[in-house]
C-alpha cells in the first residue's frame, strides 16, 4: 500500500511539474509559469512557530496529508494563519493533493487544542508555517514521523546547499523523496512539491528567500531563489533554480 501510494503522489508531483509518465523532462515548450508577474499573496505576519517546540508526535507538512495510525484515515494541513502574535492552522481529513473530496471536514485549530479526526483524539502540540505537530492522546510511547535511517537517504549537499532546479524532479533519496520546484514567479518565489513514501508530503507554495522547509526529516531555509529565463533546467545553464540550506534535524 504504501509503495503505491508514493507511486500515485510522486506521478501528481512530476505531472505537476510538467513531465510525463516516463520521469523524463517533457520535450513541449516550458510553462509561462516560471518568471511570471502573478500577484504576490500577502507575508504571513508570524510568529513562525507556536506551541511546544519538544513535543513529539506526527509532523503534518504544509500542502500535504499522513495516514493516522489505527487506520483512522488522513489527516492534511491546508492552510498557515497569522495575526502577528498568535497561530492557527486549517486541517482536513482529506489527502491534501488540491482535488475536493466527498465528506471532507475541515478544522481550524490553535496550539494545545484537542482534535478528532477519525475517531483518533490528538493534541496539537505546535504549528509552524511548514508543519502541525499532533500528538495522540492516551499514548505513554508517542510514535514520531518516520525518520531517514542515515544521510544516505536524504540530499547530497553543496556548500551546505542543495539546489533543485526549476521543473527537473529531483530524487536522490534511495527512493524515500521526490522534491521539485513546480513553479518560480516574481518577487521572487518559488512553489516546492515534495513526495514522500513514509508520509511526508508537503506542497509549499509561493516560498520567499529565509522561510523555513521541512523534508527527508530535516529543516532546511530558502537560501536563494533565481527566477531564471523560463527555458527547462535541462536544456538552459540559465532555468530558474530554488537553494535550501540545512539547519538540521526536523525535531519533535
Amino acid at each position: 500500500m504504501k509503495a503505491a501510494r508514493f507511486a500515485a503522489v510522486v506521478c501528481c508531483v512530476l505531472l505537476a511539474a510538467g513531465c510525463g509518465s516516463s520521469g523524463k523532462q517533457s520535450e513541449q515548450a516550458p510553462s509561462p509559469s516560471a518568471s511570471t508577474t502573478s500577484p504576490a499573496p500577502p507575508r504571513d505576519k508570524g510568529p513562525v512557530c507556536a506551541g511546544n517546540s519538544a513535543a513529539k508526535g506526527l509532523h503534518v507538512l504544509r500542502g500535504g496529508f499522513v495516514k493516522l495510525p489505527g487506520g483512522a484515515g488522513n489527516v492534511s494541513y491546508k492552510e498557515a494563519r497569522s495575526d502577528g502574535s498568535a497561530r492557527s492552522a486549517v486541517l482536513t481529513n482529506g489527502t491534501g493533493l488540491g482535488s475536493a473530496e466527498a465528506g471532507t471536514r475541515a478544522w481550524t485549530v490553535k496550539p494545545g487544542q484537542a482534535v478528532t479526526v477519525g475517531g483518533a483524539s490528538f493534541t496539537v502540540a505546535q504549528i509552524c508555517t511548514y508543519r502541525v505537530v499532533l500528538t495522540p492522546k492516551g499514548q505513554k510511547n508517542v510514535t514520531e514521523s518516520p525518520q531517514p535511517s542515515s544521510e544516505a537517504t536524504w540530499p547530497s549537499l553543496v556548500d551546505g546547499r542543495f539546489r533543485l532546479r526549476w521543473h527537473v524532479p529531483n530524487n536522490e533519496y534511495s527512493g524515500q523523496y521526490s522534491a521539485v520546484v513546480t513553479e518560480i514567479n516574481q518577487g521572487p518565489r518559488a512553489d516546492i512539491g515534495i513526495a514522500s513514501r513514509d508520509g511526508g508530503d508537503a506542497a509549499y507554495r509561493d516560498a520567499r528567500v529565509g522561510d523555513t522547509l521541512e523534508f527527508a526529516g530535516r529543516l532546511w531555509k530558502v537560501a536563494d531563489i533565481d527566477v531564471g529565463d523560463g527555458s527547462p533546467a535541462e536544456s538552459s545553464p540559465h532555468s530558474g533554480y530554488v537553494d535550501l540550506q540545512l539547519i538540521g534535524p526536523a525535531g519533535g
